[in-house]
Protein backbone atom coordinates (compact mmCIF):
# COMPACT_ATOMS: atom_id res chain seq x y z
CA UNK A 1 0.00 0.00 0.00
CA UNK A 2 1.08 3.41 -0.39
CA UNK A 3 2.16 3.64 3.44
CA UNK A 4 0.98 5.38 6.98
CA UNK A 5 1.21 9.15 4.95
CA UNK A 6 -2.28 8.78 3.49
CA UNK A 7 -4.16 6.70 6.42
CA UNK A 8 -7.60 7.97 6.53
CA UNK A 9 -7.48 9.80 3.43
CA UNK A 10 -10.57 9.13 0.90
CA UNK A 11 -10.60 9.13 -2.89
CA UNK A 12 -12.98 9.47 -5.25
CA UNK A 13 -12.98 8.74 -9.16
CA UNK A 14 -16.13 9.64 -11.80
CA UNK A 15 -16.20 11.07 -14.93
CA UNK A 16 -13.63 13.09 -16.40
CA UNK A 17 -14.01 17.03 -15.32
CA UNK A 18 -13.61 19.49 -18.79
CA UNK A 19 -11.95 22.66 -18.42
CA UNK A 20 -12.34 25.30 -20.77
CA UNK A 21 -9.01 28.03 -20.99
CA UNK A 22 -9.21 31.20 -22.74
CA UNK A 23 -8.05 34.32 -22.59
CA UNK A 24 -9.85 37.28 -20.82
CA UNK A 25 -8.71 40.73 -21.20
CA UNK A 26 -10.36 43.14 -18.23
CA UNK A 27 -9.93 46.80 -19.78
CA UNK A 28 -10.45 49.52 -17.38
CA UNK A 29 -9.78 53.31 -17.69
CA UNK A 30 -7.00 54.24 -15.18
CA UNK A 31 -8.90 56.08 -12.64
CA UNK A 32 -11.23 53.32 -12.15
CA UNK A 33 -8.32 50.59 -11.50
CA UNK A 34 -6.94 53.10 -9.36
CA UNK A 35 -9.81 53.62 -7.49
CA UNK A 36 -10.64 49.85 -6.85
CA UNK A 37 -6.66 49.02 -5.62
CA UNK A 38 -7.40 52.04 -3.55
CA UNK A 39 -10.86 50.41 -1.92
CA UNK A 40 -8.76 46.74 -2.13
CA UNK A 41 -5.95 48.71 0.12
CA UNK A 42 -3.61 47.74 -2.36
CA UNK A 43 -0.56 49.99 -1.88
CA UNK A 44 1.04 49.14 -5.16
CA UNK A 45 -1.28 49.20 -8.03
CA UNK A 46 1.08 48.60 -10.82
CA UNK A 47 2.38 45.11 -9.78
CA UNK A 48 1.63 41.60 -10.93
CA UNK A 49 0.51 41.25 -7.07
CA UNK A 50 -2.44 43.98 -7.88
CA UNK A 51 -3.09 43.35 -10.69
CA UNK A 52 -3.60 39.29 -9.84
CA UNK A 53 -5.83 40.60 -6.87
CA UNK A 54 -7.87 42.55 -8.86
CA UNK A 55 -8.96 40.10 -11.44
CA UNK A 56 -9.37 37.87 -8.65
CA UNK A 57 -12.21 40.11 -6.92
CA UNK A 58 -13.37 40.70 -10.87
CA UNK A 59 -13.99 36.69 -11.29
CA UNK A 60 -15.18 36.01 -8.15
CA UNK A 61 -17.85 38.72 -8.92
CA UNK A 62 -18.23 37.23 -11.85
CA UNK A 63 -19.18 34.21 -10.10
CA UNK A 64 -18.57 31.72 -12.42
CA UNK A 65 -16.67 28.92 -11.54
CA UNK A 66 -13.46 30.80 -13.59
CA UNK A 67 -9.83 30.34 -12.12
CA UNK A 68 -6.99 32.43 -13.26
CA UNK A 69 -3.12 32.21 -11.87
CA UNK A 70 -0.72 34.98 -12.91
CA UNK A 71 -2.49 38.61 -14.36
CA UNK A 72 -0.07 40.37 -16.69
CA UNK A 73 -0.82 44.34 -16.60
CA UNK A 74 -0.36 46.57 -19.52
CA UNK A 75 -1.25 50.67 -19.39
CA UNK A 76 -1.90 52.75 -22.37
CA UNK A 77 -3.49 55.66 -23.12
CA UNK A 78 -4.90 56.17 -19.87
CA UNK A 79 -6.85 52.64 -19.37
CA UNK A 80 -5.03 49.60 -17.64
CA UNK A 81 -5.69 46.09 -19.68
CA UNK A 82 -5.62 43.16 -17.22
CA UNK A 83 -4.60 40.12 -19.25
CA UNK A 84 -5.05 36.14 -17.85
CA UNK A 85 -6.05 32.89 -19.04
CA UNK A 86 -8.87 31.68 -17.07
CA UNK A 87 -9.79 27.76 -17.01
CA UNK A 88 -13.69 26.79 -15.64
CA UNK A 89 -15.19 23.59 -15.10
CA UNK A 90 -17.72 22.59 -17.30
CA UNK A 91 -20.22 19.84 -16.98
CA UNK A 92 -19.94 17.39 -19.99
CA UNK A 93 -23.72 17.81 -20.53
CA UNK A 94 -23.03 21.58 -21.30
CA UNK A 95 -19.59 20.85 -23.17
CA UNK A 96 -21.91 18.85 -25.58
CA UNK A 97 -24.41 21.29 -26.43
CA UNK A 98 -21.29 24.14 -26.78
CA UNK A 99 -19.45 21.37 -29.23
CA UNK A 100 -22.80 21.04 -31.06
CA UNK A 101 -23.72 24.24 -31.12
CA UNK A 102 -19.86 25.00 -32.72
CA UNK A 103 -19.76 22.43 -35.37
CA UNK A 104 -23.17 23.41 -36.38
CA UNK A 105 -21.95 26.69 -37.44
CA UNK A 106 -18.93 25.62 -38.49
CA UNK A 107 -20.83 23.26 -41.10
CA UNK A 108 -22.92 26.57 -41.75
CA UNK A 109 -18.84 28.17 -42.47
CA UNK A 110 -20.26 31.04 -39.72
CA UNK A 111 -17.17 30.16 -37.03
CA UNK A 112 -14.29 32.63 -36.49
Amino acid sequence: MAGDRWKGATTERGKPRVYIQQYLDLKLPEERYMRICQEMGLEKPFTEEAATAVMEAYLEDLADGSQCDTVHLHRSGGDVVLMTVVSFPYSQAAYDRMMAAYLAKKSLGQTE
